[in-house]
């Protein structure tokens, strides 16, 4: 499992491509981003309309100018859960994962406030079924601070998923918190 933060620079021009071959997405954008990353896109990063759940939590879209999407959903627990996964959010994927295979999860965030030590958010990542007992795997903590950065993180699948139940769920319940989250781009790079 690998875990990094990065900024990358190109990713402005995801918004920015022209259109090119509607196959395997019938979506321009969805091909040009796709054809930007390594590996296969299996979510639409356009849609930041995620479903949430759990209780204490607010969630509203808020203007992003400094990322892509120029748009992102804020959350704000009110209190941290008992678990991390009391609150949080799950974005659809759009293709079966498969064992073995490397799934990279890119995705924008800042938190404005956080009741932590160091200030800074506190996240979890995992995939799993969208159904219980909500089989996954992943669970890679991510911190974000109070600057727009593209973080990005690998997994390693140890399972395979049915594309109709598969999910990115992003766990928020690890602190109370304001994060601010905007696209996400999840890619299957294959087994590596």
């Amino acid at each position: 499992m690998i875990h990094k933060s990065k900024y990358l620079g190109f990713s402005a021009l995801l918004l920015l491509s022209s259109p090119l071959i509607a196959a395997p997405h019938s979506n321009p954008v969805l091909q040009a981003i796709d054809d930007a990353f390594p590996g296969d896109l299996i979510n639409d990063p356009t849609v930041i309309d995620w479903v949430f759940y759990g209780n204490s939590k607010k969630a509203k879209q808020v203007e992003a100018p400094e990322t892509p999407g120029k748009y992102a959903m804020q959350m704000q627990v009110a209190k941290k859960g008992a678990n991390k996964y009391d609150i949080g959010l799950n974005v659809p994927l759009m293709s079966d994962i498969v064992s073995g295979h490397v799934i990279n999860v890119a995705f924008w965030a800042r938190v404005s406030k956080a009741e932590t030590d160091d200030g800074k958010g506190d996240l979890q990542l995992r995939i799993n079924e969208n159904k219980e007992p909500y089989a996954g795997f992943g669970e890679v903590n991510v911190r974000p601070g109070s600057e727009w950065v593209l973080h990005q993180v690998q997994m390693r699948a140890d399972r395979n998923i049915a594309k109709k139940d598969a999910v990115l769920g992003i766990q928020l319940a690890g602190a109370k918190q304001t994060i601010e989250i905007g696209q996400i781009y999840v890619l299957d790079l294959g087994a590596k």
